[in-house]
C-alpha cells in the first residue's frame, strides 16, 4: 500500500470516527429503511444456518449484524478499523446460543491465522475500501478452504451521487470502467452525517478478477430490491429506489 493510500486509509478512518454516534443512532433507533427492510433480509438469506461456525464480520461497525448472527448460534468476531465503533459494539451483550467478540482492525492486516474462519460477512464496507485487493487477499487466506464470502455492496453498475434521493443518470463508459469516487455525506431519515465520506465503484469485471486472483469462485449475484407489495404499498420505496441500488456476492475459497 502506498503511501498516499496510507494518508486516504487515515483520513477515512477518522471520518468514521467522527460518524460513529451518528450510525449508533440509525442503526440502534432502526432509522436506516434500506437495512431493516431490505439488506439485511438478504445478507442473513446469503449466510444461511450458522449454528456453531467461525464468522469473521469485518467492518462490523456497531456489532448489530455479529449480535444476530451470534443469536442464530454463530462464533463471531467482529473487526473495525473505527475504535469508538468497536466499543460501542463490545458495550451490548451478546445474546446466545453464539458468541461474539471485538476488536479493532484494518481488514488489510486481519491479526488471525490462516484458515480461521468458515464465513467472512462484509456488509456496506466493500465500497469504502479505496483498494479492496488487500482485503479479498486477507479474506481468502483467513478462511477455510471451502469456506463463504458474502460481500453487500453498493450497485457498481448503477449508483451514482444521491442515488437514495431519486438521481438517476447514465454512467458513460469511461467512468464506468474506471474506479470512481464519490464523496458525500450520509443522509437517513432526514439526519446528516457530520462527516463526508467516499464510497468507491468499480466496473463489475474488477470484483470478479479480484475474487478470482485471491482464491475464489463466484457461487452467487444476487440485487436485493423491495418486493411488488412493497413499491405497490409504500411511496417511500417507489421514491427511494429509482433503480437497483445494491449487489451481493456470494464466493467460495478454493
Amino acid at each position: 500500500m502506498d503511501e498516499t493510500t496510507r494518508n486516504f486509509a487515515q483520513l477515512t478512518r477518522e471520518r468514521w470516527e467522527t460518524n460513529a454516534a451518528y450510525w449508533v443512532k440509525v442503526i440502534r433507533e432502526r432509522h436506516d429503511r434500506y437495512r431493516t427492510e431490505l439488506t439485511d433480509r438478504a445478507v442473513l438469506e446469503a449466510v444461511g444456518p450458522c449454528i456453531g461456525r467461525d464468522v469473521l464480520d469485518a467492518g462490523c461497525g456497531e456489532g448489530y449484524l455479529a449480535r444476530e448472527l451470534a443469536g442464530r448460534g454463530a462464533r463471531v468476531t467482529g473487526v473495525d478499523a473505527a475504535q469508538n465503533l468497536v466499543d460501542a459494539a463490545a458495550a451490548v451483550p451478546v445474546p446466545g446460543p453464539g458468541t461474539a467478540e471485538f476488536e479493532r482492525a484494518s481488514v488489510d492486516a486481519l491479526p488471525y491465522g490462516d484458515d480461521a474462519f468458515d464465513l467472512v460477512v462484509c456488509n456496506h464496507l466493500f465500497s469504502h475500501l479505496p483498494e479492496p485487493e488487500h482485503a479479498i487477499a486477507e479474506f481468502g487466506r483467513v478462511l477455510r478452504p471451502g469456506g463463504r464470502l458474502v460481500i453487500l455492496t453498493l450497485h457498481p453498475c448503477f449508483y451514482v451521487a444521491d442515488s437514495e434521493r431519486g438521481a438517476l443518470t447514465g454512467i458513460p463508459a469511461e467512468q464506468y470502467f474506471a474506479q470512481r469516487g464519490i464523496d458525500q455525506h450520509f443522509l437517513v431519515d432526514g439526519m446528516e452525517s457530520p462527516a463526508m465520506i467516499t464510497s468507491w465503484l468499480r466496473p463489475l469485471e474488477h470484483y470478479a478478477g479480484t475474487l478470482r486472483d485471491s482464491g475464489f469462485v463466484i457461487a452467487d449475484l444476487r440485487e436485493p430490491h423491495p418486493t411488488p407489495d412493497q413499491l405497490r404499498d409504500d411511496p417511500w420505496w417507489r421514491e427511494a429506489f429509482p433503480t437497483a441500488l445494491f449487489m451481493l456476492l456470494i464466493a467460495e475459497r478454493r
